[in-house]
């Protein structure tokens, strides 16, 4: 009878995780690569997404996530799309680096805490 009990916690406690897992984290950044615009990135553990100040969105496969640093990938037709996201005591920067060129986002800010 008291078996019950455990399996519903570890029911309960199994389900919480995966819904940790898919909340997705929000930064707002200066743009590095078109100075005085504004740009979003969201992740969750398993994909990073950009979103550009004119509506286009590119997503990336996370390959690395802890609490200092992310580092995500996107193989796109025109070649590798890479981004580190460093988070420092107190800035956070977003590195892109293109097939056409190397930028950093600054002065980001996490939207929810």
């Amino acid at each position: 009878m008291k078996i019950k009990p455990i399996i519903l916690y570890l029911l309960l406690f199994s389900i919480q995780i995966s819904a940790s897992e898919n909340k997705m984290v929000k930064l707002k950044c200066e743009s590095g690569a078109y100075p005085g615009q504004v740009k979003r990135w969201s992740y969750n553990q398993k994909n990073l997404i950009e979103f550009y100040p004119n509506g286009y969105k590119r997503v990336y496969d996370i390959k690395t996530i802890n609490e200092k640093y992310i580092l995500a990938k996107e193989d796109a037709k025109r070649g590798m799309y890479y981004v580190s996201i460093n988070f420092n005591d107190n800035n956070i920067n977003v590195s892109v680096e293109t097939p056409l060129v190397k930028y950093t986002d600054n002065k980001c800010t996490k939207l929810n805490l």
